[in-house]
């Protein structure tokens, strides 16, 4: 068992591997019988499962998914129709037994190899088993903090990196230790939910929605824009960017807007005097309106617009509330991610939005295209977010 989650500023700060195994900072392969244990199985479904560490047992008679775990992660994926060995390849985020607890230290170490393993077999579906296996695969792929145990465990997860399913689930572990009937039950429903993908990527082709946002930084445009879109919308999601948190401060100011129509056409503009008007008239149509933390444009839109927002119809973020009740899961950011495979887009933005004494934020010093790009983004995938969300709840009413 590993001791402890990345930290956070640990986490955001590793570097893509070099794809060299760091075994001189690890050492774990001093002290066991099958050091760097390969990737078995034939992986005929191209399915790559990934545990955490070989344990006594698999160390000694150098074979993985051996024991009490490998036979009961094979008893109910054979239920599911797929051969553990035969359809699957096997491997671990700590390729060495570790004798004792091992840190985040050897799981760094090892993540080249679970790059390796990725790209020469290219797998459709890939199921991480623990914390361990999540720590390394996603410290990769997504750039923010991972953050705490639990916050991926039972998301399938489409990867646009890889154009791979990323299913994260109990480890077998952790579920014959606790004896609880529930965890066994979410854990059989992860794999029936993961294996339903086999066979099918995510993607024919990759999205890419920084290509859907139109950046328009003539003001006269932006409000033609606005009027001539707004009249053939029946939903739209907007965001804003400011120069502070809350409107009510000194100072404190809109620098720019964005607008997603429909999940079709999304603009971004600064927010000038050009727009003012017809973006009150658009917020004051009956069409629906959709929003990631609705209390903030709303908030923003009422003390600096003087106005109201009608019909507002959908927060992604109450909407994640409501499908699962876990931390650190409701930001727009996260929801894109396990719902659309979008990685973080914001690392070179996020820093020039933080307060400082005066609470005001640095917006001004971001390169308007860039804030531009970013805002835009946030309203195309608000509303591509509320989308699958409202598909969701559908699904959970039967």
């Amino acid at each position: 068992m590993s001791k402890g989650f990345f930290p956070q500023s640990q986490a955001a700060s590793i570097k893509p591997s070099t794809g060299i195994a760091k075994c001189g900072a690890c050492k774990l392969h001093k002290t066991c019988h099958t050091p760097r244990m390969k990737p078995m199985g034939k992986g005929r479904k191209n399915i790559l499962i990934i545990s955490d560490a070989p344990t006594e047992l698999e160390d000694r008679k150098g074979v993985s998914f051996v024991g009490r775990e490998g036979e009961f992660l094979k008893k109910h994926l054979t239920r599911l129709g797929v051969d553990l060995k035969r359809d699957c390849i096997r491997t671990h985020a700590v390729t060495c037994h570790p004798k004792h607890d091992f840190t985040d230290i050897n799981i760094d170490a090892c993540q080249s190899h679970i790059i390796k393993t990725i790209k020469k077999h290219n797998p459709i579906l890939i199921i991480l088993l623990g914390d361990t296996a999540i720590k390394s695969l996603m410290s990769w792929v997504w750039k923010d903090s991972v953050g705490g145990p639990g916050r991926w465990m039972g998301f399938l997860m489409p990867n646009q990196k890889l154009n791979t399913w990323i299913m994260s689930t109990y480890h077998p572990k952790k579920v014959l230790y606790k004896k609880d009937p529930l965890l066994e039950k979410a854990f059989k429903a992860h794999l029936k939910t993961a294996i339903k993908k086999v066979g099918t990527r995510p993607w024919k082709k990759l999205p890419k929605y920084e290509g859907d946002v139109e950046i328009i930084t003539n003001p006269s445009k932006a409000a033609r824009a606005i009027e001539v879109l707004g009249r053939q919308a029946s939903c739209l999601a907007f965001d804003y960017e400011c120069n502070c948190l809350k409107p009510e401060y000194n100072k404190a100011a809109l620098i720019s807007a964005s607008i997603c129509f429909d999940n079709k056409d999304t603009i971004a503009f600064p927010f000038t005097k050009s727009v003012r008007e017809p973006f009150i008239k658009l917020l004051r149509r009956p069409v629906c309106k959709i929003a990631c933390n609705i209390k903030f444009e709303d908030r923003w839109t009422r003390y600096h617009l003087k106005t109201g927002v009608r019909n507002w119809y959908w927060d992604t973020m109450i909407a994640a509330h409501v499908l699962d009740n876990r931390k650190e899961i409701t930001s727009l950011k996260f929801q894109s991610a396990v719902l659309l495979g979008m990685d973080c887009y914001d690392g070179h933005i996020e820093p020039f939005l933080k307060s400082d004494k005066s609470k005001l934020n640095r917006i001004n010093e971001i390169d308007m295209r860039d804030l531009l790009l970013y805002n835009g983004l946030d309203s195309l995938l608000t509303f591509k977010v509320a989308l699958k969300q409202i598909k969701l709840l559908n699904k959970m009413k039967g």
